[in-house]
């Protein structure tokens, strides 16, 4: 592993008070339906770019930053008003982080220079899962059981067009352009759009440059995404009015990576203070991104904690020619401050489509195996849960910030059973010692709950549970959720094939199911439920959500499967919704979200709303 600061950061727009405790990939293509467009059609760029200037802080004290360590590294900053504190030790390779400044303070309501939930009353969705914890949770108090179970129609109240192909999710701002409510959607045609919620016409696009139909002209030629514009879902900042987004760009080829500041308002792409970000300018100690720049994929959900944004990258389907996993850091109230961090192995992806979770401090990177045609003897970042913290600073010298099984070689090398073909979760467990989790999902099928305040360097999990196989391989590639209650913590996942259900169910193959996580010392998991899933062969499922009236009550899992929409009871898997109409084209890894009572899909050309109540 290595890292480095490109530049020193100054003071982030950090977050004060909020209306949550911290808000808080794998390979092969395909979609769940047939037929309809798979291309962009075309971008539908908006003309000349118009940069919409630097961002606004309020309020806060900024703090002195940090000293910058020699060979080590330094603090990422402290609470506002104070600066980084000095490090000790230091990761081989590493030039040493400058520390952040200070956080500046808010007055509440929402969170300036973080993702996740707004004040209350605000239903916006801001990032891929709608809080940092990456739990894809959403209060609706219109979804109770009884409601939906009792839905007089259940065909789709709208459909609302665009034109391209969207492997990111959907999100949504209350508040947005003239104070009145849009989505946000990004095509893999580099077209980012706000669609208005009522009618559904544009109310502006952007186009952050060519998508490259192919990774590069000669061998190797990989991936299964065509363009291969943005494929991440964006985040955005509402307080800064600022949707943050990643693609990659060029004519016939990737000719670079970028990270860009679109305006909410008006969709201007901000081109002073750093902006846009080449990452193909960026290293990693003595890692340059511009030496992999076609064989890198940007397919992780964009991050933003306390000012800080992280961009994670990955591998192409077939992991292609030399790269490795990075997470690039953006002090977005000064873009030219940036940093990353890299694995020390060839390959070790971070695929994430969910995103990185974050306690609100720190996130937690998931790596995959190691490509290198001879594996490894020696463990470098394959496998791996890694947590960084403020300009990507990552010191895996201590196994309170490093997690990787016993089994890591046995993962590694032509077995692919990556550790990070899924994202974490931080979630919390009710009477649970430890209490706090990131739990990570490997792709043969085994769970791994870590004490997220020591992760537990090699071998170091609280628990490692079983929940699909017991034949090895790709069984699964996911995003999670979860929610809580009485019971304890119950995570929702899918799995690809053979998850391990309970006695009865008589229930094989693709599944979607629940895994309860009860207060003990440590918890011991079971597997309450499954459910079957239908979806086109040899693809991912697109991944599910839950709903609840008041954060515990009436949870419902939402899902697509077979193209329709799929309700199902958070505490027994029994169907209660089922769409009568089918949206077709809807991309693997992709996730629903809830506003006002309505379930909105996004999938190629269209976003799908239902009001299932």
């Amino acid at each position: 592993m290595v890292a480095c600061t490109k530049n020193g950061s100054g003071g982030s727009s950090g977050s004060g008070g909020s209306s949550h405790p911290p808000d808080g990939g794998g390979d092969s293509g395909g979609t769940t339906g047939s037929g309809g467009k798979t291309g962009s059609g075309g971008n539908t760029g908006s003309g000349g770019k118009t940069g919409s200037g630097g961002n606004t802080s309020s309020g806060g004290k900024t703090g002195s930053g940090g000293n910058t360590g020699s060979g080590g590294k330094t603090g990422s900053g402290g609470n506002p008003g104070s600066g980084g504190n000095t490090g000790s030790g230091g990761n081989t390779g590493s030039g040493g982080n400058t520390g952040s400044g200070g956080n500046t303070g808010s007055g509440g309501g929402s969170v300036p220079g973080s993702g996740g939930a707004t004040s209350s009353g605000d239903e916006s969705v801001l990032q891929r899962n709608n809080h940092l914890s990456r739990d894809g949770l959403f209060t609706q108090p219109l979804l109770a059981k009884a409601s939906v179970m009792g839905a007089a129609n259940t065909t789709m109240d709208a459909t609302l067009p665009f034109t391209g192909s969207m492997w990111a999710s959907p999100l949504y701002v209350q508040h947005g352009p003239d104070d009145k409510g849009v989505f946000i959607v990004a095509t893999t045609g580099n077209d980012v759009m706000a669609l208005d919620e009522t009618d559904g016409h544009t109310v502006w696009t952007t186009n952050i440059g060519s998508p490259p139909p192919a990774n590069q002209a000669t061998t190797p030629k990989c991936g299964n995404i065509h363009p291969l514009g943005i494929i991440s879902t964006p985040v955005i900042d509402v307080a800064a009015r600022r949707v943050y987004v990643a693609g990659a760009i060029g004519d016939t080829v990737i000719s670079s990576h970028e990270i860009h500041a679109l305006s909410l308002d008006d969709g201007s792409d901000t081109t002073s203070g750093g902006w846009p970000v080449d990452v193909t300018t960026l290293a990693a100690g003595s890692t340059a991104f511009s030496s992999m720049v076609a064989y890198q994929n940007q397919r992780a959900a964009l991050s933003l904690v306390n000012g800080i944004l992280y961009v994670a990258y990955g591998g192409h389907s077939g992991d292609c020619g030399t790269y490795h996993g990075w997470v690039i850091a953006v002090n977005t109230s000064d873009a030219k401050k940036t940093a990353a961090w890299a694995t020390g192995g060839n390959g070790e992806a971070i695929w994430a489509p969910g995103g990185l979770p974050s306690d609100g401090n720190s996130v937690f990177a998931v790596t995959g195996n190691n490509t290198a045609a001879t594996a490894p003897t020696t463990h470098l970042d394959s496998e791996e849960v890694v947590r960084l913290t403020g300009m990507a600073d990552a010191d895996t010298s201590s196994k309170r910030n490093v997690f990787y099984p016993s089994r890591w070689q046995d993962m590694d090398g032509t077995n692919d059973y990556d550790l990070g073909a899924s994202n974490a979760l931080y979630l919390e467990v009710p009477g649970a010692t430890p209490s706090k989790y990131v739990v990570a999902l490997a792709k043969d099928g085994h769970m791994y709950l870590l004490d997220s305040d020591n992760l537990g360097g090699l071998g170091g999990q609280v628990v490692d549970f079983k929940f699909a196989g017991p034949t090895e391989g790709m069984l699964v590639r996911t995003v999670p959720a979860a929610y809580t209650d009485a019971a304890g913590a119950h995570v929702v996942v899918t799995t690809e094939t053979a998850g391990i259900c309970p006695a009865g169910s008589n229930i094989k193959g693709r599944v979607i199911m629940s895994v309860l996580l009860p207060a003990g010392s440590p918890p011991a998991p079971q597997i309450e439920w499954c459910a079957p899933m239908n979806v086109g062969f040899n693809s991912s499922a697109p991944t599910p959500i839950v709903t609840t009236t008041d954060g515990k009550s009436d949870p419902i899992v939402w899902v697509v499967s077979n193209n329709q929409l799929m309700g199902l009871d958070g505490a027994t898997g029994t169907a209660v919704f089922t769409s009568g109409d089918t949206c077709a084209n809807v991309r693997q890894w992709t996730s629903p979200i809830a506003v006002h009572g309505r379930i909105v899909v996004g999938a190629d050309n269209n976003l799908c709303i239902w009001s299932p109540h």
